[in-house]
């Protein structure tokens, strides 16, 4: 007689099943890391990840190998293949190798670290009342427009209009892993491609000194988050995380998030709904007094839920608020437990975490915010080798 079946469950399987709100078998982990962490622990050159989609994507995937996470997080897209026209030179052996760029500017590939881009002499920005919405990166230098494009923050607002090499990343880890582990995109919020357009302190004042402008302007990096998240969804990605981080509690007041990240987030997470993936998201910090109103977005799940001293969640409360609502992917401290402690006692506080994130299901485990750079790989073992403990 031929055996009975058995029954294999995936990566994607535990992913998807916690992402609906499910009781997976077993908790499903995957963190988001910084690029410093990834650099670091896969010894991949900062100027190769910068530039070359394979390097970037093989790099996404090591790591993934290296700490049996359930799914890849593609944190920006493709490399564009022409920047490299845009690069006078550049110096591979540096302390901080460095890209020299045409127009007197310079991109620092940190080896540690994320890139930084060193706007020319006499760069700067427009009042917001000089932007156009309708093309709002037109006063821009060449080596800006591009560095933003690096960055996921581009004037296309459809989704078929992307170049091929946007893609490149995807393609590589849907094929290697896309059948088994959940495939995660990311894109950059409406108010987070706002401040990046506008600057920090000059957009947040513009939301109270110039609001007609700044709804304008909103408008159209709402449509560009749009088309770039469903384009992804179209190219094969399981889930897209929305990267909000500045519309936390030292940003925005509750009911300034009302006002300029419901609405537009709102619209975004429907579009991901309509193209058939979940869509989560993350803000880092103080948001313990608007989970809320980040359900009223529309979206599936929540990334970071930081807790006390960092921020101000206490994921038990946040259970207990959301439960068959949203799904919670976070909550260790990435300081004070991961960079700070040792293996034996970051364990003692992941299981902690894990204890009440667990009970009931609809939780991934993982650092609240980004893996820094410094933490320990036996730290971020510890919230693997803590999962697979606990299997049913």
């Amino acid at each position: 007689m031929p055996s009975a079946a058995v029954e294999v469950t995936t990566s994607k399987d535990l992913m998807r099943e916690a992402m609906s709100l499910g009781a997976p078998k077993r908790v499903p982990v995957m963190c988001q890391l910084a690029i410093g962490h990834t650099l670091l622990q896969t010894g991949v050159h900062p100027v190769d990840f910068f530039l070359s989609s394979k390097t970037y994507a093989d790099a996404l995937l090591a790591i993934r190998a290296q700490y049996g996470f359930d799914g890849v997080l593609m944190h920006k897209p493709g490399r564009e293949a022409d920047f490299v026209e845009f690069v006078e030179s550049f110096d591979r052996d540096m302390e901080t190798p460095t890209l020299y760029l045409k127009d007197g500017s310079k991109i620092e590939c940190t080896r540690n670290d994320d890139p930084y881009y060193r706007a020319p002499e006499g760069f700067e920005r427009p009042h917001i009342s000089e932007i156009d919405p309708d093309n709002p990166l037109d006063w821009a230098p060449e080596s800006f427009v591009r560095w933003c494009r690096h960055k996921g923050t581009a004037f296309i607002v459809e989704p078929a209009r992307f170049p091929e090499d946007w893609y490149d990343c995807i393609d590589v880890v849907k094929e290697s892993v896309g059948a088994t582990h959940s495939v995660h995109g990311e894109v950059r919020a409406p108010f987070d491609h706002f401040l990046n357009i506008t600057g920090m302190e000059e957009g947040l004042i513009a939301l109270l000194a110039e609001p007609d402008e700044a709804r304008a302007l909103m408008e159209t990096t709402t449509a560009m988050s749009l088309a770039w998240a469903v384009a992804q969804v179209r190219r094969g990605c399981d889930a897209i995380k929305i990267s909000s981080p500045f519309a936390g509690g030292g940003f925005l007041s509750p009911d300034q998030y009302k006002e300029w990240i419901v609405p537009y987030e709102r619209r975004l997470a429907l579009a991901v709904r309509e193209a058939g993936a979940f869509v989560y998201t993350h803000t880092c910090g103080a948001i313990g007094d608007r989970l809320d109103l980040m359900a009223e977005c529309g979206i599936h799940g929540i990334e970071t839920l930081d807790p006390p001293p960092l921020g101000t969640v206490d994921l038990a409360q946040a259970k207990k608020l959301l439960k068959n609502r949203l799904f919670i992917k976070g909550n260790i401290d990435p300081v004070n437990t991961l960079l700070r402690k040792g293996p034996a006692d970051a364990r003692k506080d992941i299981e902690t975490v894990y204890e009440v994130g667990a009970e009931g299901g609809q939780y991934i485990l993982s650092s609240a915010c980004s893996v820094a750079p410094a933490v320990a790989k036996e730290n971020v073992l510890q919230m693997t080798e803590c999962v697979y403990a606990h299997e049913k």
